[in-house]
């Protein structure tokens, strides 16, 4: 095939990869003088009609992207000499690919794997917000190129390798081929069922790979989650790789911007349910492998307390000593009396302090309080339990009455009560309230949020419960 010259302009160089039914050449283009590859599939034995279909899927897609971290798509045609079957032709990347590097020795250190996660969710977003998004469904070291690599950078980023790709849109129908490469795929790849979080699984067990040294088939897994040694990472790139490459989909990150949102938080209050965290929300979820801390900033009761009896003492002084002047001063004092407040109050700020709840995994389940910002002394609680025991966490969204009933069904009170929001976990005999019994009562959105951190964390599903109305009985209500 060397030098040989296709659809009167391609000349071959010399062949790059060969696999059944596909043939791969670095070729010249004789007008350009420009490298660029050229993917050849064959009707050979080999072929199968799902080959051509995702043969021109990857030209259908390249056609469609303009992004210069991805090979551009140059020219699709077909070959009829003795190679009869389809090319495409697309920009050639003079590159080695991450697995080259990683044959020749490469190590990295977390600074450049976080960079290289970067770079390629950044690909991924790119693609994932494409109408209809677009899933790369083969992501590896042998698809990611590294270009212009220096001492402490990993340098440019590139996917290649299309052939795999499929859009949100189209469902396979009647046999399903299997795409992709064992140990890099996802569960619901296998049945078809691919996501944009199906990508972000991929990407993680790259990751692993390359901070392990060892193939991700190769490693063990426990429960469905490959198990890695993390000591050359930190736990929070080892907490985010865990959910990256989570077994079950709906506990991976739900897109790939919010994956990128995760890796990129520096207050160490990220989570895994970050995307659901509200944007006024000053509640902080500190969150490592084997340990999380709730931690929101409150009233002190007391010392709010205090300062209301104050300012009632002034304020009853101030009309007593008025009223014994006169009653035009009396009058006047009690027209002052609710602005002396006030300044009493404004005088002397109420002093914050921290509520926390930390639940070790492999210990207690604990609340305390904090008044110090750095949260250097922390007064615990004595009640606790081991986490172990935990086996409810109740989420009640609110709700309001309007009516009370007996049991007949008759009205015997009226009136709008509104009952909070409250979010509970349940440890045998003790309940557990998160931001429910404070002066500064959380939202709904920010008790939700919490739920979900919590339930991701202890591996319990949150359970809502609403109130259920007691309705009259058939004699009350003439056998309604």
């Amino acid at each position: 095939m060397n030098n040989r010259i296709l659809q009167a302009r391609y000349q071959i160089k010399r062949e790059l990869s060969q696999k059944a039914g596909r043939r791969t050449f670095l070729a010249q283009d004789i007008y350009s003088q420009e490298k660029v590859v050229i993917k050849i599939l064959q009707f050979d034995q080999n072929f199968q009609w799902d080959d051509l279909k995702l043969f021109e899927r990857e030209a259908s897609t390249l056609r469609n992207l303009n992004n210069p971290a991805i090979p551009k798509y140059l020219d699709y045609f077909e070959v009829d000499d003795d190679i009869h079957g389809f090319a495409l032709v697309q920009t050639y990347i003079d590159a080695p690919s991450l697995e080259t590097t990683i044959e020749q020795g490469r190590k990295f250190t977390e600074a450049e794997l976080i960079e290289l996660a970067e770079k390629l969710l950044n690909i991924l977003v790119y693609l994932h917000e494409q109408i209809p998004p677009i899933i790369h469904r083969d992501i590896k070291p042998s698809n990611i190129l590294l270009m212009n690599r220096s001492g402490n950078s990993v340098g440019d980023v590139y996917l290649v390798d299309f052939g795999s790709v499929q859009t949100v849109g189209s469902k396979e129908k009647g046999t399903i081929t299997i795409v992709g490469s064992y140990g890099y795929i996802p569960l619901e790849q296998f049945g078809g069922q691919t996501t944009v979080s199906s990508d972000l699984y991929s990407l993680g067990m790259t990751l692993i790979y390359l901070v392990t040294g060892v193939h991700p088939a190769e490693l063990t897994q426990v429960d469905g989650r490959v198990q890695f040694s993390n000591n050359n990472i930190s736990r929070k790139f080892s907490k985010w790789l865990e959910k990256l490459t989570y077994p079950y989909v709906e506990k991976r990150f739900s897109s790939s911007k919010l994956a990128l949102a995760a890796l990129k938080s520096s207050d160490n209050s990220y989570g895994d349910c970050l995307h659901l965290k509200p944007a006024n929300s000053k509640v902080k979820v500190i969150r490592e492998r084997e340990q999380l801390n709730i931690i929101h900033q409150d009233l002190d009761l007391n010392d709010a307390q205090g300062k209301f009896g104050i300012g009632c003492i002034f304020s009853i002084l101030l009309i007593a000593f008025s009223s014994a002047i006169g009653s035009f001063f009396g009058v006047f004092a009690f027209v002052m009396s609710p602005i002396l407040f006030i300044l009493i109050y404004k005088a002397f700020p109420t002093k914050p302090y921290y509520r926390i709840i930390n639940i070790d995994l492999n210990g207690l389940i604990q609340t305390g309080i904090s008044r110090h910002h750095e949260l250097t002394i922390i007064e615990w609680s004595n009640q606790f339990s081991p986490t172990k025991r935990i086996d409810l966490l109740a989420y009640n969204p609110g709700y309001t009455f309007n009516k009370y009933l007996n049991e007949t069904g008759k009205e015997i009170k009226s009136g709008t009560v509104t009952i909070p929001p409250k979010l509970s976990i349940h440890a045998g005999q003790f309940e557990y309230s998160v931001g429910n019994e404070t002066m500064t009562i959380l939202t709904q959105a920010e008790l939700w949020w919490l739920g979900q951190e919590l339930s991701d964390f202890l591996g319990l599903e949150l359970q809502v419960i609403y109130p259920t109305p007691k309705l009259p009985s058939e004699a009350a209500c003439g056998g309604c």
